[in-house]
């Protein structure tokens, strides 16, 4: 039967920078304020919990939210991971809250560090696909800086580090804090409140629940690796939560439910992993392997964010590195694009451009956006781009069915580079 779950929550398209004016509450005791991760407020006798704290530019929305609860000191501050829409506001909270203790993963710092050394790539790839959300961030720190808010992006400087486990108690609230290293980052936790069976999973499974996580994302991250995902499942089955809060959207209740989409995801994994993993002990090529690997209707998932094809990727070049044993050409500083110009200059462009047409009929795409590519490789052939342009806006209403950010974006971008390749 696969996932129940995949067409009865938001997608990754409804993901949207906070904005509310008023937090949503999940039971008695805990509310969510949402953005472009979601944070949340415990509140107890003795005081308040935070977990995570949004983007810079989300804390105040998010204060102004969680004012409307109590007018407590936040006594806790837990970072379910150490991504920028989870610590950003940091700086913020830490301003009105002097002495609350910031708890996080020992591999926090790590992390942190790694995602400074390669911010710059990831900035100039993530307009592409997050530029929506960007403007509007941006929107909302000139109107900050007005404000005269600063310092709108902060990074972690937790009190607290812990390996594998930790525990706190507040009013008689008790939390058990578990490291889960096969989330989106090294330093995932989970945050499980052990006497009301609710589970805090942050971005563990990824930034929907219950879809296919991208082991690599095309904004320029490390490999993330399927045997730690699958622990992380493992210990949520362990657990076995009645209620389930994740990073974005609201909580999923039911503790039937949760173990069946939790399995299932688990068990795609697996297979996805399995298949992978003897495709490369029989020599199979990689792109033959993205192609035949095809996860059985029993085991459906979402491909929101991630896509199967993505993970069988991440998982072979994650374990065998870049060569393909395909080129001698890729032992050396040459890509396969080089050769895209002197190949313009043997063909036929009428031949060529027919051939482009016969592909696009039998859709053929890949194959015909390849020609295209190589007409338009050192000069701006108007038909070719035309049928570039063409072909691109076909896959995109395709693309729209499955609503993944990912590919929906970057067929967007391409699209509009194209249109202005075509004014030029």
């Amino acid at each position: 039967m696969g996932s129940l779950l995949i067409n009865k929550r938001p997608g990754s398209l409804d993901i949207k920078p906070a904005s509310q004016s008023k937090p949503f509450q999940i039971n008695d005791f805990i509310f969510l304020s949402e953005g472009a991760s979601n944070s949340y407020l415990i509140e107890t006798s003795e005081g308040n919990i935070l977990i995570n704290t949004g983007l810079g530019v989300e804390a105040p929305i998010h204060k102004h939210c969680f004012d409307q609860v109590n007018n407590k000191k936040i006594k806790y501050i837990i970072y379910t991971q150490g991504h920028v829409d989870h610590v950003g506001g940091s700086g913020f909270f830490k301003e009105y809250n002097p002495d609350a203790t910031l708890i996080a993963q020992k591999n926090i710092i790590e992390h942190q560090s790694f995602d400074s050394l390669t911010q710059g790539g990831r900035v100039l790839n993530a307009y592409k696909f997050f530029g929506e959300m960007i403007d509007l961030m941006n929107d909302a720190i000139a109107k900050a800086e007005k404000m005269g808010f600063k310092d709108i992006q902060s990074i972690a400087e937790p009190d607290i580090l812990f390996d594998d486990e930790y525990r706190i108690s507040l009013g008689g609230l008790d939390l058990e804090l578990y490291s889960v290293p096969g989330g989106e980052t090294l330093d995932a936790l989970l945050i499980y409140l052990p006497h009301h069976k609710i589970l805090f999973s942050g971005n563990a499974f990824g930034p929907l629940f219950p879809h296919i996580p991208n082991f690599c994302t095309l904004r320029g991250d490390r490999i993330r690796f399927a045997i730690p995902y699958l622990d992380m499942c493992k210990k949520v089955l362990e657990l076995n939560p009645e209620v389930l809060i994740t990073g974005h959207f609201k909580p999923i209740e039911g503790q039937k439910l949760i173990s069946k989409e939790v399995k299932n995801l688990h068990d795609a994994v697996e297979y996805i992993h399995t298949k992978t993993v003897e495709g490369i002990n029989s020599g199979k090529d990689m792109f033959k392997l993205m192609q035949e690997v095809v996860l059985p209707k029993e085991l459906s998932v979402g491909e929101g964010y991630g896509t199967v094809e993505w993970a069988i990727r991440s998982i072979y070049e994650g374990y065998t590195g870049w060569f393909r044993h395909n080129s001698t050409t890729e032992l050396y500083s040459y890509s396969p694009t080089n050769i895209f110009p002197d190949l313009n200059d043997l063909i036929d462009k009428e031949s060529a451009l027919k051939r482009i047409k016969e592909l696009t009929d039998k859709k053929e795409y890949l194959k015909a956006i390849n020609i295209s590519e190589i007409i338009i490789s050192s000069d701006n052939n108007k038909e070719a781009l035309k049928m570039y342009l063409n072909i691109h806006q076909i896959l995109l209403k395709e693309a729209q069915k499955n609503s993944n950010r990912w590919i929906i974006k970057w067929l967007e971008f391409e699209i509009e580079e194209t249109k202005n390749k075509l004014n030029e």
